[in-house]
């Protein structure tokens, strides 16, 4: 496993990146991020429960820290939701699903989402109904906000 490095911090978890994979890590994990941060990281390990794992993934729009990033943005703003690696593909965006209080928060929240799940921003503003600009000056200025 190579170096991780902190690539946020927030009131509710921190988000930490390597070239293997991004891990969003909330503060009310049992397990302590010394022993997580590895086995969240690992191809080998099983990611403990509470960590998201966000692999790199050659077809996805955005980095895998940029989409932990966004991931724990949400986690952060929104009433707490689950995500779901199986809630949408990038080769089936017509079939993505959303937790609901991804959905009520609008278009934002939405596009970031799906960005994410590696999502382009064409195929964002596809399926919002809204221009392409649009999307990325939204995630765009999400992730500038959390830096």
């Amino acid at each position: 496993m190579d170096a991780t490095e902190v690539i946020y911090e927030g009131e509710l978890g921190s988000v930490h990146s390597s070239a293997e994979a991004a891990v969003y890590l909330p503060d009310s994990m049992e397990m302590s991020k010394h022993k997580a941060i590895p086995q969240a990281i690992s191809k080998s390990l099983e990611t403990p429960k509470e960590a998201i794992r966000i692999a790199p993934e050659p077809a996805a729009a955005r980095p895998h820290a940029d989409r932990a990033l966004l991931l724990a943005v949400l986690k952060e703003k929104l009433p707490p939701f689950p995500f779901r690696h199986a809630d949408a593909a990038i080769e089936s965006p017509k079939t993505a699903r959303l937790p609901v209080q991804v959905a009520a928060r609008g278009q934002t929240p939405v596009a970031c989402y799906l960005a994410i799940h590696g999502f382009r921003d064409k195929q964002i503003a596809s399926l919002l109904n809204i221009s392409e600009s649009e999307v990325s000056e939204a995630i765009e200025s999400v992730m500038e906000r959390a830096r």
